[in-house]
């Protein structure tokens, strides 16, 4: 009786030892985890720049009263620009603007922080800082028999700073944005004139310099190359609003005054690397 239940426990081990030996290998299969966005992050960026500087200008006679002939403005664009209008006897003799395009190259560095509360969402905010060789000037010669005129007029912007929001849908390591937020920055502006080689505006302070306050907005990519440093292509549309850089009250001929504005917008195309921490 045991020789049979031995026989058969050997039986049962040959047939099971078979039966494994033709089961297929399962290995395990590795996944690879989902790029997280989480933290704070530092980078640098470079690009280009430009847009449609304004000048508006105003020429005003500031003698004018009512019982006077009323002279004939001569309107030099269809711009609303009208300084004449400080509670004196004012008539506007000639205004326009003189709408110049700007361009040049932009650099800077950029840090924020990033909430990925979903998947496939994002919430972050960044501040940057950006030096600037974006500049419009308009210059103009006129030659005659007896007389050369030269004269110049333009704007400067010598750096900006943003402070914006970012909202992103991401995809694993890619990621599509949104943003906005508030701008600042400073500009250089100025206007020179000259007749025969003789500084028509010598006494007056024809340079300026405007701190500026304004809006921002745009959109951009970003990739993660690496699982702590991504790459971004954005662009931002910039507006620093209009400020006063010239002003020549009674200084023509003690009859009329002068005044100008610049009204800075631009666009900015850019690259850059953030490093995340």
């Amino acid at each position: 009786m045991k020789g049979r239940l031995l026989l058969l426990g050997a039986a049962c081990l040959l047939t099971t030892s078979a039966v494994a030996a033709d089961l297929p290998i399962v290995e395990p299969v590795y996944v690879a985890p989902i790029y997280d966005w989480n933290g704070f992050y530092v980078g640098v960026n470079a690009g280009y720049g430009g847009g449609t500087f304004k000048h508006p200008f105003d020429l005003c006679e500031i003698d004018y009263y009512e019982g006077d002939p009323e002279p004939q403005a001569l309107e030099l664009s269809n711009d609303d620009f009208d300084s004449c209008d400080n509670g004196e006897d004012e008539f506007s003799v000639l205004s326009g603007s003189a709408d110049i395009t700007a361009g040049g190259f932009v650099g800077g560095i950029q840090g924020g922080y990033n909430w990925q509360f979903d998947e496939n969402f994002l919430f972050g905010i960044e501040g940057d800082i950006q030096g600037s060789s974006i500049d419009g000037r308009l210059s103009i010669n006129v030659d005659t028999p007896t007389d050369d005129f030269d004269a110049d007029i333009g704007t400067s912007l010598d750096w900006f700073a943003t402070l914006r929001g970012r909202a992103g849908w991401v995809n694993d390591r890619f990621m599509v944005y949104g943003t906005g937020g508030v701008a600042w920055g400073r500009t250089t502006s100025s206007v020179n004139a000259s007749l025969d080689g003789i500084d028509l505006l010598s006494g007056f302070d024809n340079e300026i310099e405007n701190d500026r306050f304004g809006w921002t907005i745009g959109a951009g990519v970003e990739y993660a190359l690496t699982d702590n440093i991504t790459f971004k292509t954005e662009y931002l549309f910039t507006d620093l609003g209009s400020e006063e850089f010239l002003d020549l009250g009674g200084g023509i001929n003690d009859d009329f005054e002068f005044t100008a504005d610049s009204d800075i917008a631009f666009h900015v195309v850019r690259a850059g690397i953030n490093f995340q921490f």
